[in-house]
Order: C-alpha cells, then structure tokens, then sequence
C-alpha cells in the first residue's frame, strides 16, 4: 500500500487505540462519535479487525476524510489542532512507517498494536455539570427523565437519547481488557466519576500485575480518593504512571453554577494529596465552552495559583454549548484577554513563589492548549446560533432556580426572550 504517511487524513489512532464508551458502543477513538462495534454483541478482538474499524482504516490512509472523523475535520477547518494531528506528539513510540508496511489492502492491523484502550464503566456520577449530559452522568438521567422541559432541550439537542433499558459494560468486556493487558502501554478510564465505581477499583485489582509497563490516564472530577473503604491512591502507586486530568472547567466564582453539586474546596485538597505520589502527572482542565470561555484568562490563572498544569479541550457538541456561538464583540474581548495574558507583563506570576520551571511550563501550555480554544472559538461565526444557547441555559435556570446573568453579565445585553 502507497505511503501515505503525510497524507491530510492520515491518523495513528485506529491502528493503535480502541474506545469504549456508553450504551454498547465501541469507537475509534474518544472523539469518535459513531460506532465501530458493539460490546453487547462483539468482543475487542472481534472489532479490532472487524468490518467498520478496517474502513476507517483504508479511508484515512487512502486520503478520505472518513465521516466518523468529524470531530477532527471541524477542528481542523477552524484553525485548531484535532486529536488526529496532536496523535503522533501524544504517541511518540507509535511507528507510523510500521503501520504502512504491515496493514492489510483490506484495513486489517495485528492486534498486537492495540496498546491502548479507553474503558469506561458507567455513568455513574455524583455531579450534573451544565456542559454535561446523562450520557456521561447518572444525575443528569435521574433529573431530566423527571424534568419534561429538561428533557425536551436535550432530546432537541441531541444530548438525551431515549433508551429500552440502560446499558452497562459488560463483564465479558473487562474481562478481555484484562486479557489483552499485557501488550497494553495505556488504559484511559472515564465515566461518569469512575472514582465512585466499584467495577473500576476491582478492574483496577485484577491488571496489578502488569501495572508496571501500564500508564492509567484519568478524566475525573476528583471529589474522592477513597470509596467504599479502598484508597486510589493506594492502587495508584503500582502502575508505571497515572496522568490525571482534573475536570474543574471553572474557577471559584463560577465553579457552582457550572458543575452543579460540586465542592472546590475537597477537588484542591485532593489535588494536593495526588500530587504527593511520585508518579503522578496532574493538570486541571479546562473543557472550554460558553459557560466559562468569557472567564478563559481567569481559570488560566487559577490553576496557576494552585501550581497544577493547565490543560483544555472543546465542547464542539451540543452545538448550543460549542463556543464558536459567542457574539462577536464577546469573542475579540475574550482574544484581547488571553492575548495580553499570553504577551503582558508576566510580573503577577512571581508572587505565587512557584519555580522557573513551572512558570515557563505554564506559558508553554497556555500557548498550546489556550491558542487551541481560542483559534476554535474565532474558526467560524456561528451567532446565528446564540438564540439555541439561550434556549437551553434558560431550560438548566429553571430546573436549578437559578439565573445565568447573575453569573455572566456580560451575556445581559444579548439575552431576551425566545
């Protein structure tokens, strides 16, 4: 097969990653939002190689831009980096040359090179963040199945799917990741909070053995450590490396109104207590979005102050969320901000007695992942939106009682009825 290595639509993540996530479905990647198989009916083994996998194979390397992938290509038409283009710097021991010489005409891929799996449990979750959904929390479904307003904004949406029954993993399912555990270099493991799931703690159990050629990457809200008598951390210790990214998307004069049920003060203690495991690679996230990207220069700095790396991602869906929604006059604000955050007088850093090395790192990542947001953000116009983001915050006030121009005046002057 023709080297195509550099081609436009190429990406390491088929041919080294497989994702599991809710209601059966098994994807390409994480920001794949269809299916390549289903986990009721299908092993990994048999997904691996099985007939959807392998056309995504084929079109990526053959120059097509696969319609699964669209999360990258939007990325990508917007002027910021997709999860496709940043695959070779995250997997830099991923041999994309290696990849070339040995798949099949048809897209089929030794299962050997499967290194990394997301596994996700459940929807177990003790928070319902405004930028969430009950896809991803227990919560939200207890809420919206109880709320019909709730409920229809996020039937409309997209964001609430109408199910028979509610789909767990299955047994079946982890015992196969343990299975393949000893060719595995990554286990990314997501929820809902798999920090208040039985399942992950016994999973967690069951690959001890293998933990030391295995990196665990988290997405957690990080309000416990210890559940039902078992400490993470204690478990933690074993594995060659556990690269958290703490889920705060906020800073504190809008954390309760935008991660509804949380608590800050035990996120930053908690923090404090994993930073202490040598091990360890923390940063907070900032998963950038209308309800906190006019606060974007303000999270930068309070994740400076707490001495914890900054790190975003982007809500591209529901699109009432997706930031490319702003008022443009809201949008230059919000670039003015971060621009003078980036190239201003970087004097207000030294009070925090943090090191060099963490001060430049902190520029670095601002740069990276801060210009990502923003080139999103100011990729296209799409104000002719905003009337679906009022929409749907007004339907979260009125669930919550609460009111978002007391959070954001700034929105005062483009909110009215609809």
């Amino acid at each position: 097969m023709e080297d195509k290595n550099k081609s436009d639509t190429f990406c390491i993540m088929p041919f080294h990653h497989i994702n599991i996530k809710n209601e059966g479905k098994l994807s390409a990647c994480w920001r794949y939002p269809d299916k390549v198989g289903d986990f009721l009916t299908d092993t990994l083994t048999d997904t691996w190689n099985g007939e959807q996998l392998r056309k995504v194979r084929t079109e990526l390397v053959n120059g097509v831009q696969h319609k699964g992938c669209i999360s990258c290509w939007d990325l990508e038409r917007s002027g910021a980096k997709s999860l496709r283009q940043n695959a070779a710097e995250m997997y830099p021991d991923v041999d994309s040359n290696n990849i070339i010489n040995n798949i099949e005409e048809d897209g089929s891929y030794p299962i050997k090179n499967l290194q990394s799996i997301e596994i996700r449990f459940d929807n177990i979750c003790n928070l319902m963040c405004r930028h969430c959904s009950p896809t991803y929390s227990s919560i939200w479904e207890q809420k919206a199945k109880r709320d019909p307003i709730l409920m229809g904004q996020m039937k409309k949406v997209g964001t609430y799917r109408e199910l028979e029954k509610h789909v767990s993993l299955t047994q079946e399912i982890i015992d196969e990741v343990v299975s393949l555990s000893p060719n595995l270099t990554e286990l990314m493991i997501t929820g809902g909070e798999p920090l208040f799931h039985d399942k992950h703690y016994d999973f967690l159990e069951r690959i001890l053995p293998e933990a030391n050629h295995i990196t665990l990457q988290y997405n957690s809200n990080f309000s416990t450590l210890d559940y039902k008598g078992k400490s993470i951390l204690d478990l933690w210790k074993h594995f060659k490396r556990v690269s958290i990214r703490v889920s705060l998307d906020a800073y504190p004069e809008i954390y309760e109104y935008v991660r509804v049920r949380g608590n800050l003060s035990i996120a930053e203690d908690n923090i404090k207590k994993a930073l202490q495991l040598s091990n360890i690679q923390l940063s907070a996230t900032m998963t950038a979005n209308l309800l906190n990207i006019t606060r974007a220069t303000e999270i930068a700095k309070y994740y400076y102050s707490m001495g914890v790396d900054y790190h975003t991602s982007i809500v591209q869906f529901p699109r009432p969320l997706n930031p490319k929604l702003l008022p443009p006059a809201l949008k230059e604000k919000v670039t003015n901000d971060w621009d003078e955050l980036i190239n201003g007088d970087r004097e207000w850093m030294k009070s925090y007695n943090h090191s060099q090395k963490f001060m430049d790192r902190s520029f670095e990542r601002w740069k990276k992942f801060g210009d990502n947001v923003i080139n999103y953000m100011n990729g296209e116009d799409w104000y002719h939106y905003w009337d679906d983001f009022i929409e749907y915050a007004n339907a979260q006030d009125q669930h919550h009682e609460t009111n978002i121009l007391d959070v954001y005046p700034e929105f005062r002057k483009y909110w009215h009825e609809v």
